[in-house]
């Protein structure tokens, strides 16, 4: 029997949409409604110093996350922070949450494993999270995942931020992946919907993995940076239809009623032909949001995320786009 699990990260990567400025009763709401979904984890938002006024879903303290979990059980929750951006004693002594995602890209490897390395010595449930899976070569990730054996987080992610992704590589990742990830620690799968096939992928996952269990991310109604997630309310019902799992879908159904779909009308989310370059391109999805701003047309959008150089493509830059 397959051990399939859904990570609704609406909260978190949602957040994107609308700048993480949730009224502090539609997150209750859509907790209390998940909650009711049998969904297996919530995660909450990041963890950061760095919010600004009314980012309801960004914290940095933890006294914001207990009044609002304060009538929720614990064990569900999940929070995400990116190793530099909140202090680790912080989190080791003031958290009620034990789920802690954390994120890093390539070039701070070191530090954030150090973070993460920390985290679990002091009995939190880590999942490492690297960033741009696509940006590391086969003995890249291969000297990553030795490094992460010998931390032995709880579960390791496959994150594909930019949605670029094909079921060919997602096949050759996990290959990868599994034969040398300790058989203890577990799968994540975090996916953008760039090209389409973000939930393609999440099933040809489904249909590789044996003994290990696999988190997949998703969010309500894909709501999430560019083209967006894997849907919550998608990915429940093929668990539901193939795999005898039992996620109230209506629960899902009401919270895209009430709380997601007056965001959605008001800052739309979903594929796009930009994003679709961005992907195709291997650059950040923010240059396809600020060049569809600009009402540029499909060609000259093209050329622009075409030609960005390599160094400039994973990190958003307004000043080098406005070039």
């Amino acid at each position: 029997m397959k051990n399939i699990k859904i990570l609704d990260c609406t909260l978190r990567d949602g957040g994107y949409i609308n700048k993480w400025n949730f009224k502090i009763n539609q997150i209750k709401s859509v907790i209390n409604l998940l909650l009711n979904s049998n969904m297996d984890f919530i995660e909450l938002g990041f963890l950061t110093k760095e919010k600004q006024k009314n980012q309801t879903a960004l914290f940095d303290n933890f006294d914001e996350i207990n009044e609002i979990i304060s009538k929720f059980p614990k064990e569900k929750f999940c929070l995400m922070v990116e190793y530099s951006k909140f202090p680790i004693d912080e989190i080791i002594k003031n958290s009620p949450i034990k789920n802690i995602r954390v994120i890093f890209k390539k070039e701070h490897i070191k530090e954030a494993l150090l973070y993460c390395e920390k985290l679990v010595q002091n009995n939190f449930r880590v999942f490492i999270n690297p960033t741009y899976i696509n940006n590391y070569s086969n003995d890249e990730l291969t000297k990553l995942i030795k490094n992460i054996n010998n931390i032995n987080p709880w579960a390791m992610t496959i994150v594909d931020t930019l949605g670029m992704l094909t079921e060919d590589s997602v096949k050759k990742l996990y290959l990868l992946i599994d034969y040398h990830l300790n058989k203890n620690i577990n799968l994540g799968f975090h996916a953008h919907d760039n090209l389409g096939l973000a939930f393609l992928n999440a099933q040809t996952l489904i249909n590789l993995i044996k003994e290990r269990k696999l988190i997949i991310d998703t969010s309500i109604f894909g709501m999430g940076r560019g083209a967006g997630n894997i849907q919550s309310e998608l990915l429940a019902k093929y668990l539901n239809d193939n795999f005898n799992s039992n996620y109230d879908i209506f629960s899902i159904l009401k919270a895209i009623r009430s709380e997601i779909e007056p965001i959605y009308d008001k800052t739309p989310w979903g594929a796009t032909m930009p994003f679709y370059l961005a992907a195709i391109h291997q650059c950040h999805p923010d240059y396809a949001k600020y060049l569809t701003q600009e009402n540029l047309p499909l060609d000259k959008i093209d050329s622009i995320l075409k030609n960005i150089p390599k160094d400039k493509k994973t990190n958003f830059d307004i000043n080098y786009i406005h070039l």
